[in-house]
């Protein structure tokens, strides 16, 4: 199991919230309708799906063991 370490760029995020349906221990929509994270280490890989799924592209996920970008 990977861990993965989260970014969101609030400046993007338009809060269409596909993140948070996606992982929603990861994500949260703030006061304003843009995302935020609850926790910005994880095991779990939905938040790969949520990344996939923002429509503007405001989500980087980064493999911490590869020391990478995660694909």
């Amino acid at each position: 199991m990977s861990t993965y370490l989260v970014h969101v760029d609030r400046s993007l995020c338009s809060g269409f919230g596909s993140c948070l349906k996606e992982a929603p221990t990861v994500f949260a929509l703030d006061g304003d309708g843009v995302a935020t994270l609850l926790v910005a280490k994880t095991g779990d890989e939905a938040v790969l799906a949520a990344a996939d799924s923002c429509p503007m592209g405001a989500i980087a996920v980064y493999d911490v063991e590869a020391g990478e970008e995660a694909q």
